[in-house]
Order: structure tokens, then sequence, then C-alpha cells
């Protein structure tokens, strides 16, 4: 049985993931960029680990599973996969983004970005020494979540052992749990939106959810609201919320998702068409937030599992799709 690591991402994750594996399973680690070695490798391969799939790939006649090792599966085009595979995608990332969300909040609410960077450059303008402005705590504020899956319910944990009250809501039904204060139906979110201090985006990236915070809900909101998107950039239209920072429509924002990524042709873009990076009430990281040597022990051990199930011919875990 064949595995094959294709692309930067899968390769980044091949070590721990291979070691973790304790079936008879070759592996094999493919530039995406190299056309033919792509196309012999797909050739025999029965598990494929990446994070994109189009139609212009090879032709993969014994693929049968296709392990995302992240959580994210938008990369993948699932009309275009042969029939009869399995698409599975991995967690482990959780408590990362729920530390990562609350940090953005943290530093937002403490200026940490403006007191470092001032005090760095010789100012002593953030000192009480010298009648230094106040700062603000996040124990108080009102948190929103914007899907409570896997992310989500972290997030919503972390936030109220810091004493914020924390609403959510969710496309799905779900039972509601002790961290979160009330849970709005997603028809209410409007409703949600206009109590919060600070709104983290966890949901996936759907047909319904790009462009979801429009300009109307961007206006929906406190005009000091923070926002987090830890989920993908286009769930929040890039005009909008550009214009809606620029102009004050709301307070600020910590962006780690963006609707720009680095390619073969064009390895150092800015994140976006606008200029987010000129503004000054605006977190800007590089989509790192899941990035931890915690995250990918647990999501290593987790795709391997997977592999393991699959060469045993046991049921799958975290299966999205099946063509």
């Amino acid at each position: 049985m064949k595995a094959v690591f294709l692309g930067t991402l899968a390769a980044s994750q091949a070590a721990p993931i291979t070691s973790f594996i304790s079936e008879a399973v070759r592996t094999e680690i493919v530039d995406d960029g190299d056309r033919p070695r792509v196309a012999a490798a797909l050739a025999d391969a029965d598990i494929v680990l990446t994070g994109a799939w189009r139609r212009s790939h090879p032709p993969a006649p014994k693929l049968r599973l296709l392990q995302v090792p992240l959580a994210g599966t938008d990369g993948i085009d699932v009309a275009a996969l042969p029939k009869g595979v399995t698409l599975c995608n991995a967690y482990g990332h959780e408590a990362a983004l729920g530390e990562f969300a609350v940090m953005m909040f943290l530093a937002w609410r403490h200026r940490l970005f403006d007191i470092a960077t001032s005090f760095r450059g010789g100012s002593w303008f953030w000192s009480p020494t010298v009648g230094g402005p106040a700062r603000g705590e996040i124990g108080g504020q009102t948190v929103g979540i914007v899907g409570l899956g896997h992310i989500g319910s972290e997030v919503a944990r972390r936030a109220a052992a810091l004493e914020c009250r924390v609403l959510a809501v969710n496309r799905s039904p779900r039972e509601k749990p002790p961290s979160v204060e009330r849970l709005f139906p997603w028809a209410e979110l409007d409703r949600m939106l206009g109590e919060c201090d600070a709104i983290v985006l966890c949901c996936a990236l759907t047909p319904d959810t790009a462009g979801l915070i429009d300009e109307h809900r961007l206006r929906a909101m406190k005009r000091g609201a923070f926002l987090v998107n830890l989920a993908r950039g286009p769930i929040a239209d890039e005009d909008a919320l550009y214009h809606a920072l620029r102009d004050g429509v709301i307070g600020g924002a910590g962006l780690d998702t963006w609707w720009r990524y680095p390619s073969a042709a064009e390895p150092e873009p800015r994140p976006s068409r606008h200029p987010f990076h000129e503004l000054p009430n605006v977190i800007m990281t590089p989509h790192c937030s899941p990035r931890t040597a915690e995250t990918i022990a647990r999501r290593s051990r987790e795709v391997a599992r997977n592999i393991d199930r699959f060469a045993r011919g046991e049921p799958l875990e975290n299966v999205v799709a099946t063509t």
C-alpha cells in the first residue's frame, strides 16, 4: 500500500505523520509542481495526503483515500476526485486557535503592539509615570463566536475562563456548553453581532458563508468592535472589511486568514488587494495560528491513525465526503 504526500503543506508534515504509522505503508513525498513525478506517483497511490486537489491533477486510478492533513477542505475540488474516494480531514489544532483568538483580543485591549513599538523607539508615552493613557481589559467584555464547532468551543472555553461574557451562533442546532451564556440560531446572527465587543469567526468556508461578514453586518457591530478571523479570509467581504476598518465603522481586526496566498508565480504576495498593512487598527499574521508543535503532534497522530485504519479495512474517522 502506498501513500503520497503531495505538495508543500503535506510534505511539511510527512516526517511526524510517518513516524506514527504502524501498518506497512510505503510513503513518497512529491512536489506538486513537478508534473511528471506527480503523474508517476499518483499512478499507483492508494492514499494521497494533500491540501489541494484540482481537475488538472494526473489520473490516480488506485486512489481510495484522500486525507487532508488539516481541517479545511476548501482546497479540494470534490467533483474532480476519482470515483470511490473517501475524503477525510484532521483536527488537533483547536487548542492553538483558541489561544490565538484570545491572544489577539488581549493584545488589542492592552494595546500591546502600540506600547512595545513605542517604547522600543524610545518613547515613555504609555507609562503612568508621564501620565500615559489607560488600556482596557478583556474581563467583562462580550465575545461573540460565529461557528461553535471544534475551534469555536475552545475559544468559548478560554474566553469564559478570562471572565468574558460569551455568546455564540451556530448553523445547526447543538447543545449549549457551560462556557456560553447564550447560543443564538443562525437567523439571529445580526442580533448577536450588535451585542459583542469582539467577534471571532470560526465557521467553515462554504457557499453559504462566503461573504458572510458584509457591509450590512459590519455596520450591525458596535463601533469599537474587534473582529478576529481565524477561519477563512473570504468569510469576510474583502472590500467591505477594509473600508469598515479604514473608516472607523468597527474598532479593529485581528486577521490570520486572507484572500491571497503564496504561489509559484508570486511567492510573497500582499495578502489582499487592499493595503490592510497600512491600517493602524489591524493585527496581521500569515495564517500561522494552528502551527504549534503541539498541534503538529496531535494532528500527525490523528492522520496516522486514519491511515492505519484504512490499511486494516476499518471505518475511517473525520469523513467529509465519499465520491
